[in-house]
């Protein structure tokens, strides 16, 4: 409400709040109401200049404070100058190999970055924990490749379903040291190792004697001047050699010296059997030469697309009419003679592969491979890829294809067992990026003595342990 002008408003208190009053005595002071007693009074003075109960108090004198740190005190050694530097923003250990955290929350969204974590790539570390040898990281493995090593890709994590197929439950282990080759082109077994033929670092090719033990050895190979061989044959001390350009050469002192065993022959593979040596020409014919002698050349109704030895004393050979379907198996024995099995097979030829082991027979489809069993009953088998190779790997029918992704530039072991089931057991690659080499396999070897398989491609040379 407003004051009028004329309103005694009467005498204000003084700006300094005392009213200039004399204080009351001291006795009036003690009249004033003070806190309750008992215990239900709040006492709000420190006692900071009380003495300490001793009684109350339980010390161990011989350690000091329980927490292990300087107490408040004048007379007390802090320790060295450099280990404490006392800053604005509060102390810092100037030492110290890690810093300290800041903020007050310690919230982890607040974290920007965390150094120095394990992420276990070496391993478990837990002393109680099982050390695996999936653990471990593989021996092989590096960031480049070298010249010397197959590329080589054997993680089932590198493709969920390489090829369209699972990985088996133990995929083959590589076996033997590294060959000194960038590429390879024939691999074909002998005593206690195989013959290769492939490309050295230098671009140079060559033919390399090697053994699981990891000796090499390259052979003379007089007459092969350097050339690129397609395709090998041995047995005992006989070698015989297909070159890129057709050319059949044949080495009878276990490839020190090579020569031609005839004219006129233009050849795309060879095979040894109990002395005989068999061509598939390039016309698709067969020719052979028995006991060293002159090549003589076979009549056969259809086209030969592949040749096999049958692991026993004999050759096969995939016979098919004009659209590739599979129309008779030959089969040639130690004198020269054929004798000329009919077919009935579920599907055409793709690439021209054949592999032939006892009853056992088994091709290249469009898609997979096409085996027979030993009741002479034909199955499809199909996956993604193409077949490059073929080897059996035992009597039951077990089959090992290799398979060539062109997506990833892999090649793929798929292991058909004698139930029909497939199943990725290794991976191959490349070892390095050259626009003459990709991942396939161009030849395979199965040594039944030692338990090895050998592939030979565009990533070198690879043996696997198949039991």
């Amino acid at each position: 409400m407003p004051v009028r002008d004329d309103e005694d408003l009467g005498e204000l208190p003084p700006l300094d709040g005392q009213s200039g009053e004399d204080s009351p005595p001291e006795g009036e002071l003690d009249e004033l109401p003070g806190p309750p007693s008992g215990d239900d009074g709040l006492d709000d003075t420190t006692g900071e200049d009380d003495p300490a109960d001793a009684s109350e108090l339980d010390l161990d004198e011989r350690g000091g404070n329980w927490l292990g740190e300087a107490q408040d005190a004048g007379d007390l050694d802090l320790g060295d100058d450099d280990m404490v530097e006392i800053r604005d923003d509060g102390p810092s250990f100037a030492d110290a190999e890690e810093p300290a955290a800041a903020g007050g929350d310690f919230g982890l969204e607040d974290v920007s970055e965390v150094a120095g974590l394990d992420s276990g790539e070496e391993g478990p570390l837990a002393a109680d924990e099982e050390l695996r040898d999936e653990d471990l990281p593989a021996l092989d493995a590096d960031d480049e490749g070298e010249g010397t090593d197959a590329g080589f890709v054997d993680d089932p994590l590198a493709g969920d379903q390489p090829l369209g197929l699972p990985w088996a439950e133990k995929p083959l282990p590589r076996v033997g040291a590294p060959v000194g080759l960038v590429s390879a082109t024939a691999v074909a077994c002998v005593v206690r190792g195989a013959l290769i033929a492939g490309r050295t670092e230098a671009g140079d090719f060559t033919l390399l004697r090697v053994d699981l033990e990891g000796e090499s050895q390259s052979l003379p190979a007089r007459g092969l001047r350097g050339a690129e061989v397609s395709a090998l044959a041995v047995e005992d001390q006989v070698v015989a050699a297909v070159l890129g350009d057709g050319r059949l050469v044949v080495s009878r002192d276990g490839g020190v010296r090579f020569e031609p065993p005839a004219e006129g022959i233009v050849a795309t593979d060879a095979v040894l059997a109990r002395g005989a040596l068999w061509v598939r020409t390039a016309a698709r014919g067969l020719a052979v030469s028995v006991a060293a002698g002159p090549f003589q050349r076979r009549s056969v109704s259809g086209a030969v697309v592949a040749l096999s030895n049958d692991g026993e004393s004999a050759v096969m050979a995939l016979v098919v009419d004009e659209a590739a379907m599979p129309v008779a198996l030959l089969r040639g024995g130690p004198d020269g003679s054929i004798e000329r099995q009919p077919v009935s097979a579920p599907e055409p030829c793709g690439p021209e592969v054949v592999a032939t082991r006892g009853p056992f027979v088994a091709y290249a489809g469009r898609r997979g491979v096409v085996r027979r069993d030993a009741n002479g009953a034909w199955r499809s088998h199909r996956w993604q890829g193409s077949v490059t190779a073929l080897a059996f790997v035992d009597d039951k029918g077990g089959l090992i294809a290799a398979t060539y992704s062109d997506a990833d530039d892999t090649t793929g072991l798929v292991y058909l067992d004698e139930l029909g089931h497939a199943s990725v057991v290794a991976r191959l690659g490349p070892a390095r990026s050259d626009g003459d080499l990709d991942g396939r396999a161009a030849s395979m070897a199965c040594d039944d003595a030692r338990g090895v398989i050998w592939v030979a491609g565009g990533f070198g040379v690879a043996a696997f342990a198949i039991r």
